[in-house]
């Protein structure tokens, strides 16, 4: 399995209000994704957010970057950084 961490930032109270947004557009985007096992949204409650997205596989993970860093994302928050990561274990 491999993860894909993905980090935004934005104002913070657009970020927290903006949970219908993530569930009514984000979420059926997400789950669609080839090889997609879970996937955790995360905010620190001052604006920075943090996705971990597992996948089945390097191949699968890897094809969700680039949609990943070229999504369309609201005005008030800004695309940081995806990474990949291996997963050691997961429950």
């Amino acid at each position: 399995m491999v993860a894909v961490v993905i980090r935004e930032s934005g104002d913070a109270e657009h970020v927290q209000g903006s949970v219908d947004h993530l569930i009514a557009n984000v979420l059926p985007q997400v789950k669609h994704s080839p090889g997609i096992i879970s996937g955790l949204f995360m905010t620190d409650g001052v604006g920075r957010t943090l996705n971990v997205l597992v996948f089945d596989s390097e191949d699968a993970a890897r094809a969700a970057l680039d949609p990943i860093r070229n999504a369309p994302r609201p005005g008030f928050l800004r695309f940081e950084d995806a990474v990949l990561h291996k997963v050691l274990a997961h429950f």
